[in-house]
């Protein structure tokens, strides 16, 4: 049941009216002759209405006491009176009552009066509910909202256009929309650069802020326009990150493009390495028949010879140079001092650059300490320094240095993102003529040169791509046209000591051998050629096409084997695991691997060293050496 407090100084009045609403159905209570005990109970009643008599004991009449209803506890009121004169009802208008009866009245009076002023309070409590779910929902929108009527003039803006405008709301508030927000439709030309967008906002600090802009007229129930509301968004944030993601896309299509070129690269080294070692090993094996000739026409054979090893030579280099940028070459890597590896090679330096290049070294990362192998970082530094000097052809400034840098967060280069860490950076900076920016991706790219014809291979930073990559470093490029060119390493320090590291001993022992060797090779063309130069150096050698081949020749105990040597990369099995399962039940059988192609080649056979790893192309010399070093070993 709904409670109505009854507040009247007249108590057989108030008693009246309790038996006419409990009549109606409502709950009365109790009922009060004064304003103050009203007021003292109110809460511990919490009615739905007072009807209250403008006249009342104490210090409080009904007018104030239902003003002091209304501010605190928001309940309808009813008053109550005997009196109608001007002065009376200009007071009542104050408390703002839901109805004014004039003694005596009627029970229907009464009844419609109650039942009307619940029905209004409902309804003015739902708008109240209304407009603070709008007000609510305007507050926090991400969006800015301006309000205006018909002349333009704002009504409401809400925090976030005022936080976008940078303005208070009193400098908004009763202004021209116009002279407050300040838009502009098109893109001026240095920001071009943000495509679609087509809106930009002037802010209080004269900045030129780039907003989705929607204005629409406010249409009333009748069609009738009363006003417009406009809606920004700032979208700075937005196109913030879309210009990150252009540039972590591009920068992920980069990773993928030196990806599949570096696959593309290592194989065609792999196939192109077996044929120079064909070709090396039977160009070896002629001269040493020619040798037994003593004739003019053997000198003249030999010199064409001489001419295909260097050819041969020189295409071995080419694909070394293939299998680095493929990450495919195998790095002997061990803690080294950076700073020295510098200092070490400024003489190297100085002798390749001319009179009017100076060259600044200067060493300051401290510690210095990287994981690396020495005599391809070197390799790495010689390149970045002929390049350098390359592009000063008129003279100009070379500085390398070292310095030390953490990474906080993931840092984009041109070769993938730098993990967060310590690292020692290595950087080789010109003041020569700088890259184009439509080259500065493609540099790394194997053949791709920005120097005249017949100037350079295109390999220069394809190699040092590959030893940096294959070593867990990164590069970063910076250039500007006219200005120079930047190359900056980041190579993580190593807490590895560099007395760990121990020289590898060279061969021992003569060429030759007794032994007997099991050759494992899928290539017959290499195969008969290996076997030739072993035979011919006195070993017994078998020969296995392939991996199947090999394991029932190793099977049979009958067959007396001292060492294996096999191709790493051949089909189904590879040389390294066929070996380790060869070992397996005769580990007395040592092993040499040799490949063009080393990238299937796992870690456990070099970190328990049961095996020897010989790189093609390589001559016949070259393998005898390493077949006794590791038979003597």
């Amino acid at each position: 049941m709904e409670r109505i407090l009854v507040v009247e100084d007249e108590h057989i009045v108030a008693l009246d009216i309790k038996m006419h609403l409990q009549k109606y159905g409502y709950e009365v209570p109790a009922t009060y002759p004064s304003g103050e005990e009203a007021l003292a109970h109110i809460e511990e009643i919490d009615p739905v209405l007072v009807l209250m008599d403008i006249r009342l004991q104490g210090q409080l009449d009904g007018l104030e006491t239902a003003e002091l209803i209304k501010e605190r506890y928001n309940i309808p009121v009813i008053l109550l009176t005997a009196y109608a004169d001007d002065q009376t009802i200009e007071r009542a208008k104050a408390s703002q009552p839901f109805a004014y009866l004039i003694k005596p009245f009627e029970e229907r009076e009464l009844r419609t009066a109650i039942v009307l002023a619940l029905f209004r309070h409902q309804m003015e409590q739902e708008l109240i509910r209304r407009e603070r779910l709008f007000s609510t929902t305007l507050n926090s929108i991400g969006d800015g909202v301006v309000v205006c009527d018909t002349q333009g003039i704002i009504d409401f803006i809400n925090p976030v256009a005022l936080q976008i405008l940078g303005l208070q709301q009193q400098q908004c508030i009763g202004q021209e929309f116009n002279s407050v927000v300040v838009i502009e439709q098109k893109p001026r030309e240095d920001r071009s650069e943000q495509g679609a967008v087509q809106h930009y906002l002037l802010n209080a600090d004269s900045e030129w802020v780039p907003v989705e802009y929607l204005s629409t007229p406010l249409v009333g129930d009748k069609g009738a326009c009363s006003g417009t509301v406009s809606v920004f968004r700032d979208v700075s944030s937005r196109l913030r990150a879309e210009a990150d993601l252009g540039r972590s896309l591009e920068q992920f299509r980069q990773v993928q493009k030196m990806e599949a070129v570096g696959r593309l690269s290592g194989g065609i080294a792999h196939d192109f390495n077996n044929l120079l070692t064909v070709i090396m090993g039977y160009s070896r094996l002629i001269h040493q028949e020619l040798k037994r000739v003593a004739t003019d026409v053997a000198e003249d054979i030999g010199a064409d010879l001489e001419g295909l090893d260097r050819a041969a030579q020189k295409s071995a280099i080419l694909t070394r140079q293939l299998l680095t940028f493929s990450r495919r070459q195998v790095l002997q890597r061990k803690a080294y001092d950076l700073n020295e590896i510098v200092v070490d090679l400024e003489k190297m330096f100085r002798r390749l650059l001319t009179e009017n290049v100076r060259l600044y070294l200067s060493c300051r990362a401290e510690p210095s300490t990287v994981l690396v192998d020495r005599g391809q970082m070197e390799q790495v530094l010689m390149n970045l320094v002929v390049n350098a000097r390359d592009a000063m052809p008129g003279g100009g400034t070379l500085t390398v240095r070292t310095r030390n840098e953490t990474v906080v967060g993931e840092m984009a280069t041109q070769t993938g993102s730098v993990p967060e860490g310590n690292y020692v950076v290595l950087s080789v900076q010109d003041t020569g003529c700088g890259i184009q920016p439509q080259d500065l991706n493609r540099i790394f790219e194997p053949f791709f040169t920005t120097k005249d014809t017949g100037q350079g291979t295109g390999l220069g930073l394809s190699t040092v791509y590959g030893i940096i990559s294959q070593s867990e470093g990164h590069i970063q490029v910076s250039s500007a046209v006219g200005e120079g060119t930047s190359f900056s390493i980041y190579m993580p320090l190593t807490e590895q000591r560099m007395s760990e590291n121990v020289e590898e001993p060279g061969p021992r022992g003569t060429p030759g051998g007794n032994e007997t060797l099991l050759l494992v090779e899928d290539d017959e063309a290499v195969r008969r050629m290996l076997a030739r130069v072993l035979r011919d150096n006195g070993y017994t050698v078998i020969e296995a096409q392939n991996a199947g081949e090999a394991l029932l020749i190793a099977e049979d105990t009958s067959n007396t084997l001292h060492m294996i040597v096999s191709d790493v990369v051949m089909p189904h099995v590879t040389g390294d695991r066929l070996v380790a399962r060869i070992r397996s039940a005769r580990p007395e059988i040592k092993a040499l691997l040799i490949s063009g192609y080393p990238e299937s080649v796992s870690d456990e056979w070099s970190q328990q060293g049961w095996a020897s790893l010989l790189l093609k192309p390589f001559e016949p010399q070259t393998l005898l050496e390493r077949v006794r070093s590791v038979l003597d070993s």
